[in-house]
C-alpha cells in the first residue's frame, strides 16, 4: 500500500508541476506582448487562480509521500 501511495505521490506532483510550467509560458508569453502594458486580463488572473491551486495540490502530495515516507521507515523498523 506504501509503495502505491509513493507512486501516486509522486505522480501526481508531476502532473502539477507541469501544470505549473504550462502556466508560467502563458504569464510569460503575455508579460512580451503589447497587452502587458494594459491591465490584466481575465485569462492572466485565471493563471494566477490556476498557479494557486496547483502549489496547493503540489504540497498536499508531498505531505501524502512524507507520510507514506514514515509509515515505511515504521514498517521496516518493527520488522528488523
Amino acid at each position: 500500500m506504501s509503495v502505491q501511495a509513493v507512486a501516486n505521490a509522486m505522480s501526481a506532483m508531476m502532473a502539477q508541476q507541469d501544470r505549473l510550467a504550462g502556466v508560467a509560458e502563458r504569464v510569460a508569453r503575455w508579460r512580451h506582448t503589447d497587452a502587458a502594458r494594459g491591465p490584466a486580463p481575465a485569462e492572466l488572473v485565471r493563471d494566477v487562480i490556476e498557479a494557486e491551486e496547483a502549489l496547493r495540490a503540489f504540497r498536499s502530495n508531498a505531505a501524502v509521500l512524507r507520510t507514506a515516507d514514515r509509515l515505511t521507515g515504521l514498517l521496516l523498523d518493527e520488522w528488523a
